[in-house]
């Protein structure tokens, strides 16, 4: 059997190169015996961080095409539901970064999906949205965990062939119930399953993670012993808020008597989570360390072992659901909509940047039991989904 999974795994963001690694591990862990090609936009290789080596667009078209050696296509995760060739690109691509910062208005006189797609050479008019018809080589096609907190019927209206696309798909699974919701209101059926991610503690213990963690992670880790928080911010949420946060960092660090750690989940353009980071750090009055998150494993260890995380990422948070460990989402819509799925009660939602302490004092009294469960429940639900997708591929 040849499985080609396809998404972003040619940019330094953490979430995106979860989903490559944890999809591999658990179909072979069910039995799966089959070949796995992984591709991206580009052709790259980011295992130096951890991630694996992908190649591009074209060669995933290749693939596709070949009648005489069909392959299952996986859509890793993510929001890839109505993603457009301009925000994949803009991650891509400093200038076009620039450019599509305006896309609003850009777009109400210039295509800069179709722009995109051009420069790309990209075969469908939305990246992750087809069926098995558009090429002559595929056997399946899976939507794996996918997110769409944000799809409106604008997007269905703007999009003909969206729903009909969706309709398609041999296996189609959404990571939340607002995304759920969304479809349902077009008529769309999907399984609800927690994101794949969520498996990475099963394959990757924290006690495999220390012999991979960088040497000042490792001693920072055996230092404060559980004893700080891990702090991240994205800059596309947080700019002109950042005196808040650091107001609610310091209370974490002297009345919740925690250290602080700071350290950037998402690198890629787009996500900028260190220029955020260095910003906030500037306007902290209480000391703290700043990791560079030089690997996926250092940053997987350093919430592993940490008494909270808290951040913007949905990622970050997932990695703090699958150890147990209590989590702050900081308000983004997919974060929200993902812990208002899976979250324990009490802490089922993503709080406004001036209700961070306050939430990360009801997160650590959290009991490790409700943390376990909350875990347990989405290790069950997401070991079903992969049966279930793996009934599909032939």
């Amino acid at each position: 059997m040849k499985i080609v999974i396809i998404g972003a795994f040619d940019r330094y963001n953490y979430g995106d190169l979860l989903f490559p690694l944890v999809i591999e591990k658990q179909l072979n862990s069910q039995g799966i015996e089959a070949e796995f090609e992984f591709f991206g936009l580009v052709k790259s290789d980011l295992s130096a961080v951890g991630g694996l080596p992908t190649e591009g667009l074209q060669e995933f078209y290749e693939k596709c095409d070949n009648p005489d050696e069909k392959v299952n296509v996986i859509i890793a995760g993510g929001e890839a539901l109505g993603v457009t060739w301009n925000s994949l690109y803009a991650a891509l691509n400093p200038l076009f970064q620039k450019i599509n910062k305006r896309h609003v208005r850009i777009s109400k006189f210039f295509n800069l999906n179709r722009f995109a797609q051009k420069i790309l050479k990209g075969r469908t008019e939305l990246p992750f949205v087809f069926d098995k018809k558009d090429f002559q080589g595929v056997n399946s096609v899976i939507l794996n965990s996918l997110g769409g907190s944000g799809l409106t019927a604008k997007i269905f209206s703007k999009y003909y062939f969206f729903k009909n696309k969706l309709l398609k798909a041999d296996y189609f699974a959404v990571r939340d119930r607002i995304t759920l919701s969304n479809l349902a209101q077009e008529g769309i059926k999907a399984d609800l399953f927690p994101d794949s991610a969520i498996l990475m503690s099963e394959f990757y213990p924290l006690t495999w993670l220390e012999a991979k963690v960088s040497p000042e992670v490792k001693a920072y880790v055996s230092e404060n012993r559980g004893e700080y928080a891990f702090v991240q911010i994205n800059k596309k949420t947080t700019t002109g808020k950042l005196d808040i946060i650091a107001d609610q960092v310091d209370r974490i660090y002297s009345e919740g008597k925690t250290s602080i750690c700071l350290c950037p989940i998402g690198k890629a353009l787009d996500h900028d989570d260190d220029v955020a980071l260095r910003d906030l750090g500037s306007r902290l009055t209480c000391p703290y360390r700043y990791f560079d998150a030089d690997t996926i494993w250092d940053i997987m260890y350093l919430i592993g072992k940490s008494k909270c995380y808290v951040g913007t990422s949905l990622h970050g948070a997932i990695t703090a659901m699958s150890y147990a460990v209590p989590h702050v989402g900081l308000k983004v819509e997919k974060l929200n909509a993902y812990l208002g799925s899976w979250g324990v009660v009490g802490n089922d939602f993503a709080v406004e940047f001036s209700d961070t302490f306050k939430q990360f004092q009801v997160a650590k009294n959290l009991t490790k039991r409700d943390l376990e469960l909350s875990r347990d429940i989405q290790f069950r639900e997401i070991k079903k989904a992969f049966a279930k997708m793996a009934e599909v591929m032939h």
